[in-house]
């Protein structure tokens, strides 16, 4: 494991495990949220977002956290492991409201320094709440065609469905990276 996509729902803890493979992995970490959102929400220009993209995933070693299909062919196209964190609705809708409420009362900015505002977290289906909520069965039903496709064949995939099989899956790629044998999903 050189080189890890970690994919999911908001709330699903993808930038936590993210962390804990650049800290106990020792793979430099990219958050695909902070090369997609520019200050002021605004979006990265579409070749920009790749350009950047490229950069962190052409290195031997990285893991990269984020669902930007518009640069799958980069971020799973080059993966040799790919984790989806698919945890149910109810626990990430959970997650995600109390980290955006948390993040939107402290004014602790995020993605080069936005902020979050309530209409952010709950108005509309643009929403942080309406995407994962619009989002969360629509992936259940077509990643795992995607995952088996030929683009994707290479990749070692997890998917892990609660938090216990996500620890699990820390405790084997531990111990991969001390030398032991990995435990397959």
């Amino acid at each position: 494991m050189q080189r890890i996509a970690i994919v999911g729902p908001s709330g699903s803890g993808k930038t936590t495990l993210g962390r804990w493979c650049e800290r106990e992995l020792g793979l430099p970490f990219s958050d695909l949220d902070d090369l997609h959102w520019r200050p002021g929400w605004v979006e990265a220009p579409l070749e920009e977002f790749r350009r950047d993209v490229d950069a962190c995933t052409r290195a031997p070693r990285w893991v990269v956290v984020g669902n930007y299909m518009k640069a799958s062919d980069l971020v799973w196209g080059r993966a040799d492991t790919l984790v989806w964190l698919d945890l149910g609705l109810g626990r990430v809708l959970w997650r995600s409201a109390a980290r955006a409420l948390r993040d939107w009362r402290t004014g602790d900015p995020i993605c080069n320094g936005n902020r979050q505002t309530l209409a952010q977290i709950a108005n509309g289906p643009d929403s942080l709440l309406g995407y994962t909520l619009r989002t969360h069965a629509r992936r259940r039903r077509e990643w795992p065609a995607l995952l088996a496709s030929d683009n994707y064949r290479h990749l070692r995939a997890f998917r892990l469905r609660s938090p216990a099989q996500v620890e699990a899956w820390q405790r084997a790629a531990a111990g991969t990276q001390a030398g032991k044998t990995p435990v397959d999903k």
